[in-house]
């Protein structure tokens, strides 16, 4: 295999026989890939030819390799009215004035890099918690307040972050969580021969390289069916539209309450912030800005050493990639 040709600036001009031909080999007997489909993902005006692939039976897809500019300074082509006067009325009532300072604060830096070509995890993974059975014997501190609280037509219930038991399917599922250091969780996924997105990774994986605010522009749409947003019952059973693959095949930064733990970065979580800003009363703009392909938490930079004691939990997640 020639390596460069897993790189998008050789990548994109091969053609369809020979992208597949390499995709292919990516699979070849003694790899625990198998491939399982040729699929082209196009979204907020990129797209991307690629390959979907089976491992322990989670799908990864092949993401080739650039070199691009990652980070946030400025607007590509500028807020619309209405978004700006969202986020700036929602600043306003944390004596904020200066927005577009605020947005440079919450993004991080602009930067060059060359990231190399991955497999790359579509869904997320949880972090700590265990499938335990129904019958099993750890389940009895829980037995009385499932008995109390789980009643028919409930679709979940958690016992203080550390049981939990939910209907997925028209099966109950029933889960016990075990705390895990940061330290300890990536050692488990590296001695399991993947590893986790750097920040670089993530934002190339989670943007492709956009330079607007959002991956989608500069303006927040709201048009857009959002996960803490939406309440026509009629589109339940729709997915969200940041849940939609992106232009990898990803599904990722869709629900600003979930973070993804990433290595070897000077911040550790990404595509969330557990919920701050929505709970903290700044509206939908500034509720989804955590969905911004640069953004940071400013409280989740690896200073944070009593949140990496426990990394697990109800909004940390992980997507698994291998890098090639």
């Amino acid at each position: 295999m020639e390596r460069e040709k897993l790189y998008r600036k050789e990548y994109d001009k091969l053609s369809t026989a020979e992208r597949e031909t390499l995709l292919q080999s990516l699979a070849e007997t003694g790899t625990r890939f198998q491939l399982l489909r040729f699929e082209k993902f196009r979204r907020f005006g990129m797209e991307t030819d690629t390959a979907v692939y089976l491992c322990d039976g989670r799908e990864f897809v092949f993401v080739p390799g650039d070199t691009l500019t990652l980070g946030w300074e400025n607007f590509s082509a500028g807020m619309d009215d209405r978004t700006r006067i969202d986020m700036q009325e929602s600043l306003e009532e944390f004596d904020i004035t200066d927005l577009d300072a605020f947005l440079r604060e919450s993004m991080s830096p602009l930067r060059t890099a060359t990231l190399p070509p991955m497999l790359v995890e579509r869904e997320l993974n949880d972090i700590g918690w265990r499938r335990v059975d129904a019958g099993s014997r750890e389940l009895e501190p829980f037995r009385e307040d499932i008995k109390k609280h789980f009643l028919p037509g409930t679709d979940s219930f958690t016992v203080s972050g550390s049981m939990r038991i939910y209907r997925n399917n028209g099966e109950t599922v029933t889960e016990l969580y075990e705390p895990v250091s940061y330290s300890d969780f990536i050692a488990g996924i590296h001695k399991n021969g993947f590893s986790l997105p750097t920040e670089d990774e993530w934002e190339y994986l989670c943007g492709g390289g956009s330079r607007t605010l959002f991956r989608w522009g500069d303006s927040f749409d709201y048009e857009m069916k959002l996960h803490h947003f939406s309440g026509d019952s009629e589109q339940a059973d729709t997915p969200y539209t940041l849940q939609l693959p992106n232009q990898f095949g990803l599904s990722i930064a869709y629900d600003p309450y979930k973070q993804e733990v990433v290595e070897k970065s000077e911040y550790f979580l990404k595509g969330g912030d557990g919920g701050c800003n929505i709970c903290g009363g700044m509206g939908i703009a500034l509720g989804y800005l955590p969905a911004a392909t640069y953004f940071r938490s400013d409280c989740l930079s690896n200073d944070e050493l009593d949140y990496k004691s426990d990394i697990g939990g109800d909004y940390t997640f992980c997507r698994r990639i291998s890098e090639l």
